[in-house]
């Protein structure tokens, strides 16, 4: 996405009133512009982006109160959007809040976790561990994003281990709360369906990276999330100097060995800076380039 489109974007959103939206069609994944939108205007937006395949997303960006009560913050999670006022407003009343510390565990995989999470500020990252300890990161979780979901309608255990990337603040809704009001609002059941289908695109989607792309391609594709749009290179976003090596060979499905000397061609090719083994600045053309598999331009 070119730094004049993004620059458009948020000049266009700036103008909005509350409740206002944007819509936005993209041909690439757009986790990029919500964590740059994250950083230059937090808590002042909504974010629903759904993968329609084939390359194609479409984006709602909602300008909303960032000192909005529970019951509005609410109303603006992707799932609840067409819920029922009664339905918002009954859920809001048994919400509870909690915070938790870089790196604390939110639930651990197989954990009877009996609530619905929400993010309400910061980022969580979701993993698994394998039998041999090697942990993969498959997710990550922002503002407004739900967690638990599956343990919430299945009854089951958690499918992943929660953590927290960054300091977040945490909303919990009872699991129980929310499948009473699912029986009883048609729309926040869609909401809920149509949320796991774009949950099953995500899983697709790491999948094939798994399966088609090398070690290289995997870790410049997950970094890309912190690729800021402005053009050469550029502090990364926010979170990216939390993670450890390990945590990017998790993300992309490999060891942290391979990681490393992954990390390294990229510097060399000026397509990242490091600090200590953590990236500090990203060219994000450069980074494109080794994403999607064709070379890089010249230095």
């Amino acid at each position: 996405m070119p730094a004049t489109k993004t620059g458009h974007i948020l000049e266009t959103f700036d103008k909005l009133q509350i409740g206002g939206a944007l819509e936005i069609n993209e041909e690439t994944d757009p986790r990029a512009l919500r964590n740059e939108m994250t950083q230059l205007r937090p808590g002042r937006f909504s974010w629903d982006a759904r993968n329609l395949g084939g390359n194609r997303w479409t984006i709602r960006l909602e300008r909303i109160d960032e000192n909005a009560d529970g019951e509005t913050f609410l109303a603006h999670v992707a799932a609840f959007t067409s819920a029922k006022a009664s339905t918002i407003k009954e859920l809001a009343e048994q919400m509870g809040e909690r915070t938790y510390k870089s790196g604390d565990t939110i639930f651990d995989e197989g954990e009877a976790w009996p609530y619905l999470g929400i993010v309400k500020n910061g980022k969580v990252i979701y993993t698994l561990l394998s039998p041999d300890g090697k942990t993969h990161t498959i997710g990550e979780r922002l503002t407004h994003d739900t967690l638990n979901e599956s343990g919430t309608f299945d009854g089951g255990g958690a499918t992943t281990r929660a953590e927290a990337l960054t300091d977040v603040t945490i909303l919990t809704v009872p699991s129980e709360a929310v499948i009473h009001a699912a029986r009883n609002d048609a729309e926040l059941a869609l909401g809920f369906l149509i949320a796991s289908s774009q949950a099953r695109r995500r899983s697709i989607d790491t999948i094939a990276d798994l399966a088609f792309a090398h070690v290289l391609q995997r870790v410049a594709k997950f970094l890309l999330g912190y690729a800021r749009t402005s053009v050469g290179m550029a502090r990364g976003l926010p979170g990216v100097e939390n993670l450890s090596q390990a945590q990017i060979a998790a993300a992309a499905g490999t060891v942290r060995d391979m990681a490393a000397r992954a990390l390294l061609r990229l510097k060399n090719a000026g397509a990242l800076e490091l600090d200590r083994g953590r990236v500090r600045a990203i060219d994000r053309a450069r980074l494109e380039a080794f994403a999607h598999n064709v070379p890089a331009p010249p230095v």
